[in-house]
């Protein structure tokens, strides 16, 4: 980094003496002869852009002392003007002989067309200066806005996965005591659910057909767990093996309408997945209203944390990719999600 930022430096100082020399050439023909007058002339002008750079501005400019500043970079403006009108007169008129030239840096003209030279190097450099800190301010807000999203990602997902744990441990614990056999049923498709969260969610992404294989093992849970009372229509087509999907994206959906739908005098859930124009998700979850649930008004809550985190999820990773749609409709929920997805080499990029 060091190296670079000499390497900007030094650049900066070669584009300016070969730009100022090429101006000179309005005076005095030798190119040559304008660059050796340069690079001994603007010697002070660096050091002038370097007290300011790493000194005035730090000290006094960044700190408000605006009138401070003002004031001492008028007097150095001053103090190299002078300095450097007596060095060129005197060497134009001792070492490089050309009366002319020695006369004009002596009068207040050519003070002037010093003090204009010593003005811009400073503007030149100060924009330059500022240009190159806003840059790395901003690569800095980026980095520290990207970690902040990683960790409230990894927040939303905890918040997700002990919930859908405590479900489904739920589950299988009433049906062992209903029924041995489905029980077990029940224990070896959660086996395959803990497995899915414990190595899959680590991921920033996981093929779309392993989240769906998820859902299937829930809903074949939840369909032996409440028995004859729901009645579960669920339809996945077959997708492209390189899509991807965020893990846990769609279960909270799902778990939403087991959840929320239930009912003592029996409930449908109808949950639909395909994809459109080989890589547009369209997900569509359903489910029946029971009386009770809308006498507590508990739609208007948006049916709690479940949906509220994939909302979020969505925002923070499919920015614009996304259009997730919640109805009530007569007696019916819906949540409906259509997603842009990844294929996988370019999300885990």
């Amino acid at each position: 980094m060091k190296f670079i930022k000499v390497v900007k430096h030094i650049a900066f100082w070669i584009i300016f003496l070969l730009l100022w020399s090429a101006h000179d050439l309005n005076y005095h023909d030798d190119f040559l002869d304008n660059l050796n007058t340069n690079l001994l002339a603007f010697l002070p002008y660096s050091i002038l852009v370097y007290f300011n750079l790493y000194l005035l501005v730090p000290k006094l400019l960044l700190k408000r002392k605006r009138i401070q500043y003002a004031i001492v970079l008028l007097l150095c403006i001053g103090l190299i003007t002078f300095f450097t009108s007596y060095f060129l007169s005197y060497y134009f008129k001792t070492i490089n002989q050309y009366l002319p030239t020695s006369n004009f840096f002596a009068s207040t003209p050519g003070k002037i067309a010093i003090a204009i030279e010593i003005i811009l190097a400073l503007c030149l450099s100060m924009t330059l200066f500022l240009i190159d800190a806003w840059y790395r301010k901003d690569r800095l807000f980026k980095e520290v806005e990207r970690k902040q999203l990683e960790t409230e990602l990894n927040l939303l997902k905890n918040q997700i996965n002990p919930h859908f744990l405590f479900n489904s441990l739920n589950s299988i614990y009433i049906m062992l005591g209903k029924n041995l056999e489905n029980g077990k049923q029940m224990l070896l498709q959660f086996s395959d659910l803990l497995s899915h969260q414990l190595y899959e969610t680590t991921k920033k992404s996981i093929p779309l057909t392993a989240e769906f294989e998820n859902l299937k093992n829930y809903i074949a849970i939840e369909r032996v767990r409440h028995e004859d009372l729901v009645t579960v229509k669920s339809n996945f087509t077959e997708s492209n093996k390189d899509l991807s999907i965020s893990p846990m994206l769609l279960l909270p959906i799902v778990e939403n309408a087991f959840k929320h739908g239930q009912s003592s005098e029996g409930y449908n859930i109808s949950i639909d997945a395909s994809i459109q124009h080989n890589s547009t998700l369209n997900f569509t979850v359903e489910n029946t209203i029971s009386n009770e649930k809308k006498d507590k008004n508990e739609l208007t809550k948006k049916n709690g944390i479940g949906l509220t985190n994939v909302k979020r999820r969505l925002e923070l990773i499919y920015p614009n990719r996304h259009l997730l749609t919640i109805a009530s409709e007569n007696d019916t929920f819906s949540v409906h999600l259509k997603l842009q997805l990844y294929e996988n080499a370019m999300f885990n990029s």
